[in-house]
């Protein structure tokens, strides 16, 4: 079995509708699972992180199981499958006030055979009235059932006790702040999650040739040579006046993987071209401060003698940073994936670069005396890096030169200390008695 990175493991799976998303997003504390009154809202595997009492561990919210699922969701429940597969436990929640149903029971009679413990948590016990209907979940042969309310919280804190109980010893998740944290982000249907899926050595998110597959934001944890990298699957990006209901809720959590990542893997369909929409993903990374890698996928698709240019006009029109890398994949056959995850892990290290300040003033010193910048703005007089992830530069003495000489300065940093696909953010402030200070960012 191919595990995953990190700690104890838990998977709450069930039939569609019973509410796992909501008590996943009741026992991470956090609103990150899509919850909607849906049935059949999730479709991947949702990582989420608990601190629960001093234990750490991994929440898995999966999709439905229904019985004779056939095409998308038959993708669906072989994800949740495989949850179980790689879970240290396993939680199945049901539907109080319906009873035991058909896949109940066919979910039940599968993990009694289980290596691993399994708790019941019936759900939408939301008050006193209702606690008696969890005894009917006795039936399952699972042990005692846990009478919960996802909606409302009664009975989480009596789960994450049994949960901590049962789980084996683990180390836990590895603390945010020492991962490295990759989205993987573009339009429906270019391949995001097939090339996931390579990068993460396995069938990790659901895929499928229907466009806007994805509906969450997919976590998997990787070992890279020692390290802890977490790659982020996101729902395809379209334009916020043509997304309605569970697909608006997918494009939030895909904005918000962009602000929570460290570098983005940008995926267009090079068979289709360069469309606005990946211009305005790209311009999304960018705004957000974050690194930038390109894969141009479904590379196999385009005819041999187009390849030459259409990749020189690519590079071009990709590279929102200079030296961004711009990659040639294809998720179907394996095609240059092998260069992609060196090419973040690069783009991560210089993204958090810090130079010390007598090099940044060499180097500028030497970029002024060549250029100098228009005299309405001033001399530069000194400069200092304050902050990395991204880098970013406070220069002293000058006012805002424009945005010519702002990119003539960022350019000359990035190439002089190895920012390639990553911003450059420049503020300039004038020195005492010049007319106050001015900022500018680039």
């Amino acid at each position: 079995m191919n595990r995953p990175a990190g700690g104890p493991r838990v998977a709450v799976v069930g039939r569609p509708n019973v509410g796992k998303s909501t008590l996943v997003n009741r026992l991470s504390g956090r609103r990150e699972a899509i919850a909607d009154e849906t049935a059949g809202v999730t479709r991947d595997r949702i990582e989420l992180p608990v601190e629960w009492n001093g234990r750490s561990f991994t929440v898995v919210d999966t999709g439905g199981i229904p019985l004779g699922a056939r095409g998308i969701e038959a993708s669906v429940a072989e994800q949740a499958r495989r949850a179980i597969d790689q879970a240290d436990a396993v939680v199945i929640v049901v539907d109080a006030t319906v009873g035991i149903t058909e896949e109940d029971e066919a979910l039940a009679r599968r993990m009694r055979g289980s290596t691993v413990p399994v708790l019941v948590a019936a759900n939408k016990v939301d008050g006193e009235a209702q606690e008696p209907l969890a005894a009917e979940f006795h039936g399952l042969g699972l042990g005692e059932p846990m009478p919960v309310s996802a909606l409302h919280g009664r009975g989480s804190a009596e789960l994450l006790d049994r949960i901590a109980a049962v789980l084996p010893p683990g180390a836990g998740t590895a603390p945010v702040d020492q991962e490295a944290r990759f989205a993987v982000v573009g339009r429906p249907n270019v391949g995001k999650s097939s090339l996931f899926n390579r990068l993460v050595a396995e069938e990790r998110a659901v895929v499928h040739d229907q466009p806007g597959t994805t509906r969450d934001a997919v976590d998997s944890l990787i070992s890279v040579d020692g390290r802890t990298l977490r790659f982020v699957d996101t729902a395809g990006f379209r334009r916020p006046v043509k997304t309605q209901g569970v697909e608006y809720y997918g494009l939030v959590r895909a904005l918000r993987a962009i602000d929570h990542s460290h570098v983005a893997l940008l995926v267009i369909d090079a068979s289709a071209g360069l469309t606005g929409e990946d211009k305005r993903v790209a311009a999304r990374v960018a705004d957000a401060g974050r690194g930038l890698v390109a894969a141009a996928n479904k590379w196999d698709l385009v005819p041999s003698g187009e390849r030459a240019d259409l990749f020189l006009e690519l590079k071009r029109q990709l590279e929102v940073f200079p030296g961004t890398p711009v990659l040639r994949t294809s998720a179907l056959t394996g095609m240059g994936v092998g260069r992609v995850v060196p090419a973040l892990v690069g783009v991560h290290e210089a993204w958090n670069v810090r130079v010390p300040t007598s090099e940044v003033n060499r180097v500028l010193q030497q970029a002024v005396a060549s250029h100098p910048p228009p005299r309405r703005a001033g001399r530069i007089r000194y400069a200092t890096q304050v902050s990395a992830a991204p880098p970013t530069f406070v220069l002293f003495g000058a006012g805002d030169p424009g945005p010519a000489y702002r990119r003539y300065v960022s350019n000359v940093l990035r190439a002089a200390f190895g920012f390639e696909g990553v911003p450059v953010r420049l503020s300039f402030r004038r020195g005492k008695g010049t007319g106050g200070r001015r900022r500018s960012h680039g």
